[in-house]
């Protein structure tokens, strides 16, 4: 009676915890979106229900219905994006990791039976229940090493998405950079077309050679065909910021804003960007937690070696005679031959290779910080130079040619010219502005987070870049067709 009484309450106590095993899955991913809220504007969402999924789907519409800006596009992708939601995952695998950690381990139950082949004839049982005593001791170990896991899994998910933001904003960069670009092909293209066709005018009057009308269709031919070329440069670019985005169907008829952003006054110190990289960084934070779990497991394997597989439990007989017997039992391992040589050793290399990517990472992000923003003071120069002075000189250039064909003391042909070069100028001058901010995205990633906010007594700020005014005469992509020429 008093075995069945125990086996009962064993079976009781198993089905209770089996009844209280379900865990959210996205228990811990609120820290996720703590430390990227630190860091970005945009915050991300793990739906894991229906409900949530068809929240998600009436935000991202939303936002669909105006033109999207960069900080629009990443509000959209860390919500959407698909390869980003897989990420997310790993959270709820560390979680399980640190829930299981915290489970005890089951009790063993063992029953025999033994047939006496003389009398007295009454048949000989045991029954015994163990437990690995030790492993409940080292428990709490056992979840602070998991806890120690979880935090560095949660701040790896974090830089996965601040990753996925500057991905977002360089993808976004490259699409206006792109629609930028054709508009001023388009502007080229009309030029290159006006040009042509006053040459074939001047050479069907006999004034121009067949020379020089042979390059003018050249130059317009080449400018039909760039033109062209940055259309299908538009769809592509368009095409990879949907799926970075995680649209698809009806969801990828959409506007981007068509302008660049200014330039800001001023940048921030080098020295408070590598301190502000070394305190910032999330993929710094999570190697450093990874040499803590390791340090700590390193640490258990050594401290309980030889008591990891020790074994306490009762133990109760009934002997031929009828008797009952009950007692404790013990179970030790002789640690003779195995003392967890092998996985203190490994635990060990695992710890000096965990330190070793741990400062390698922030040698790396020292002077990723430092050539990154030397390329950003290099780059805003170029792009000041041409705001400054190449773009106003050309347009210089471009008035004192019409000036002198206004006075008959140049022709059209340098007239158009003077023309062509001045776009092709102001063509330069927005690619300076592209490459400025994708390198200040790549700073902003490689600090970490936000670029500290500079205040400086020069108040002058670079205007809004505006894309090249657009002719509607001009097809698409074949500006005008001259056939015969």
């Amino acid at each position: 009676m008093r075995n069945r009484t125990l086996l009962s309450s064993v079976l009781a106590a198993s089905i209770l915890l089996a009844g209280c095993s379900a865990v959210a899955v996205d228990r811990s991913f609120d820290r996720v979106q703590l430390a990227v809220d630190e860091r970005t504007d945009a915050g991300p969402e793990w739906p894991t229900t229906a409900e949530a999924r068809r929240r998600i789907d009436e935000r991202v519409a939303e936002l669909l219905t105006q033109p999207l800006d960069a900080e629009g596009a990443v509000a959209i992708a860390l919500v959407n994006n698909r390869d980003l939601r897989a990420e997310y995952a790993r959270v709820g695998f560390a979680e399980a990791s640190f829930i299981q950690a915290g489970v005890l381990d089951n009790p063993g139950f063992s029953a025999g039976v033994g047939f006496p082949d003389s009398p007295p004839s009454i048949t000989r049982l045991d029954f015994g229940l163990t437990l690995n005593v030790l492993q409940w001791l080292i428990t709490p170990a056992r979840k602070d090493i998991a806890a120690v896991q979880l935090d560095a899994e949660v701040l790896s998910v974090a830089s996965v998405v601040l990753e996925t933001a500057t991905e977002t904003r360089l993808v976004f960069l490259d699409l206006q950079g792109a629609e930028n670009m054709s508009a001023v092909l388009r502007e080229i293209a009309v030029a290159s077309e006006v040009s042509h066709e006053f040459a074939r005018r001047v050479h069907d009057a006999g004034n121009l050679s067949d020379l020089a009308l042979a390059n003018e269709r050249a130059l317009y031919e080449q400018s039909r065909i760039e033109y062209a070329r940055s259309l299908a440069d538009v769809a592509e670019k368009h095409e990879r910021l949907s799926t970075q985005l995680g649209l698809w169907g009806t969801q990828t008829d959409w506007t981007i804003e068509d302008r660049l952003p200014e330039i800001p006054p001023q940048e921030p110190d080098l020295a408070d960007l590598e301190s502000l990289a070394i305190h910032q960084r999330l993929d710094l934070a999570a190697a450093a937690k990874d040499v803590e779990a390791v340090a700590k497991a390193a640490g258990l394997q050594r401290d309980w070696r030889y008591l990891l597989s020790a074994e306490v439990g009762a133990n109760t007989e009934r002997d031929t005679d009828g008797q009952w017997v009950f007692g404790p039992s013990l179970s030790v391992e002789i640690p003779i031959f195995n003392q967890r040589q092998g996985q203190i050793a490994r635990l060990e290399s695992a710890l000096l290779a965990a330190e070793a990517r741990l400062e390698g990472l922030a040698i790396g992000v020292r002077s990723d910080v430092r050539r990154l923003r030397d390329r950003l003071f290099a780059q805003r120069y170029e792009a000041e130079q041409y705001r400054d002075t190449i773009v106003p000189l050309r347009e210089r250039i471009t008035a004192l040619t019409q000036e002198q064909y206004n006075f008959m003391l140049v022709d059209t042909f340098d007239l158009l010219a003077a023309k062509r070069e001045s776009i092709a100028a102001y063509r330069e001058y927005l690619d300076s502005i592209k490459r400025y901010w994708e390198i200040r995205a790549r700073l902003e990633e490689a600090v970490g987070g936000r670029l500290p906010i500079v205040t400086s007594p020069d108040t002058r700020s670079t205007a809004p870049i505006e894309p090249a005014p657009k002719n509607t005469h001009v097809g698409v992509p074949a500006v005008h067709d001259h056939g015969g020429h």
